[in-house]
């Protein structure tokens, strides 16, 4: 019964005389052909809009792509003029895998290493250098973003723009607002770009600095310990020589036994100390693990002694290397070059520019002249907010507060530039200080002190021996004889950690040729 009215219902709605119009219409819609008028006018008219051409927008973003094609050719390859640590390319190549397989940077010092393979290590393996690479990396990337706002509004005038569809073809205006300051402006935009990247890399530069200073202070700090164990243990060999001759001589009854104590008081306080300096080359092992990203337990052999140059440049010639090469002034400077574009970048978009008040008015699709104008031609009547001879932008004003703001952090920036070159000069000069006092007392322990100290221990022993010297004497000259050969391998080490320290100051490796040079004797 449903179905039934359903069908009749629908009989009836078809035999209704709208339903035949609606048909009708449909039908001429769907067979609808423009006129041939129309369809001469518009043949060759592209049915997307593509955004205006400009060939100084263009010229730009060729700039800024090949600013970042010289960068990326820096991340793979070594800076020669501007790397702190320049290692040897075989030392590289041989250490290739070892910066990806921890075992095979594990075999490289499984036996006896040199400082050379540790610093090439740290560049390859060390995770706060990979951090600051990561970062650099990121901001090479920015190149690409510099032009991405600019090139979006040229792409979105050409969806935006007046058409005049009442005369000619439907082409798109170029109008004078959107070719400047665009062109201008990006180039500020890829110079900034190009001072941060800067910046980054005097940050990676400082980074891998400062890991090599620290691995090369560990390594010298290490030699030091090692041979201070040797001596120790030479000395506690000595010590119990001392404890036999005095047992002797008490047994005899030639001296007391206050003297026997003594000597054994001593030598177990230099064993504990042996333990003391045990404990403390397993925390500087430890310490070169941290750093290479190893395990607490990965082996780890001995370091290889090597030899210093004997001569360093001169205090006079390292003030104009440091403020030239120290890696924290010249990201300061970067800084500082940023800031000087943010701020023309701004004064070109807040601030009104000079103009001869030719072009100011675009052809809008509107009617200016006749009767039936909507918009004039030019300005009658001048507005509350603008008075007679006022730039065409009345509120720029308002943007004034933020140049002065950063105006003065500019001004600020400098003064720490200028604060941090004269602090260069202290740290240079405290620097060249300890390496200069090193290797002279170095050359005196070496030939003078730690000779005489050797020779009145044994005077002394003899002495004691026949009873003819004191006691308090004899471990006068014990004492002497330990602190000499430690103070000479301190010496020694020191000389090393204040040369790796220098070289940290001034941000590149010292030159040990020449002319310039001060030479020394170890």
């Amino acid at each position: 019964m449903r179905r039934f009215i359903a069908t009749m219902l629908l009989i009836i709605a078809a035999s209704h005389p709208s339903y035949a119009e609606y048909m009708d219409m449909k039908a001429a819609f769907d067979t609808y052909v423009p006129s041939p008028f129309y369809q001469e006018q518009f043949r060759d008219v592209q049915q997307t809009q593509k955004p205006v051409d400009d060939e100084a927008f263009g010229e730009e973003q060729k700039k800024i792509q090949k600013m970042k094609s010289q960068w990326e050719k820096i991340l793979t390859a070594v800076d020669e003029k501007n790397s702190f640590l320049k290692p040897d390319a075989e030392t590289l190549k041989s250490l290739q895998s070892a910066a990806v397989n921890k075992s095979d940077a594990i075999e490289t010092l499984k036996t006896n290493y040199s400082l050379t393979t540790l610093e090439a290590l740290i560049l390859i393996r060390n995770p706060d250098i990979k951090a600051a690479e990561s970062r650099f990396r990121g901001a090479v990337e920015r190149f690409s973003q510099v032009s991405n706002l600019d090139e979006i509004l040229r792409q979105y005038t050409a969806f935006t723009e007046g058409l005049m569809t009442g005369v000619g073809p439907m082409k798109g205006k170029d109008p004078v607002s959107m070719k400047f300051p665009f062109p201008g402006v990006l180039s500020l935009k890829g110079q900034i770009v190009q001072q941060e990247v800067v910046s980054e890399r005097e940050t990676l530069e400082s980074v891998r600095r400062d890991a090599v200073t620290r691995i090369r202070k560990t390594y010298w700090n290490l030699i030091y310990i090692i041979k201070s164990e040797k001596i120790t243990a030479e000395m506690v060999d000595l010590l119990r020589y001392l404890e036999t001759v005095a047992n002797t001589r008490y047994e005899a009854g030639k001296t007391s036994y206050q003297d026997v104590i003594k000597v054994r008081i001593n030598r177990e306080t230099l064993e504990e100390d042996l333990i003391t300096l045990t404990e403390r080359q397993r925390n500087l092992e430890s310490e070169i693990r941290e750093m290479l990203n190893f395990t607490p337990h990965d082996p780890l052999g001995s370091p290889k002694q090597i030899r210093l140059p004997v001569s360093f440049p001169t205090l006079e010639t390292l003030y104009p290397i440091a403020q030239e090469r120290r890696q924290e002034l010249r990201r300061l400077r970067a800084r500082v070059g940023k800031m000087e574009r943010l701020i023309e970048m701004a004064e070109t978009m807040i601030l009104p520019p000079y103009t001869l008040n030719l072009s100011l008015f675009e052809d809008e699709a509107v009617t200016m002249v006749g009767s039936t104008a909507v918009k004039g031609g030019f300005p009658i009547t001048t507005e509350s907010v603008r008075g007679a001879g006022l730039p065409k932008t009345p509120w720029y004003g308002i943007e004034d507060a933020y140049l002065r703001e950063t105006r003065q952090k500019l001004r600020a920036l400098r003064e720490d530039q200028k604060k941090a070159e004269t602090a260069t000069n202290t740290m240079v000069r405290n620097a060249w200080y300890f390496l200069d006092r090193a290797p002279r007392e170095t050359t005196l322990y070496r030939l003078e002190v730690v000779k005489l100290s050797r020779s009145a221990l044994d005077v002394s022993t003899r002495g004691y021996e026949s009873g003819n010297v004191s006691f308090a004497d004899v471990i006068d000259s014990y004492t002497t004889w330990l602190k000499a050969n430690l103070t000479l391998e301190r010496n020694r080490s020191d000389l090393g950690i204040a040369r790796a320290e220098l070289e940290r100051v001034t941000g590149t490796q010292l030159n040990d040729e020449g002319d310039n040079g001060k030479k020394t004797n170890r």
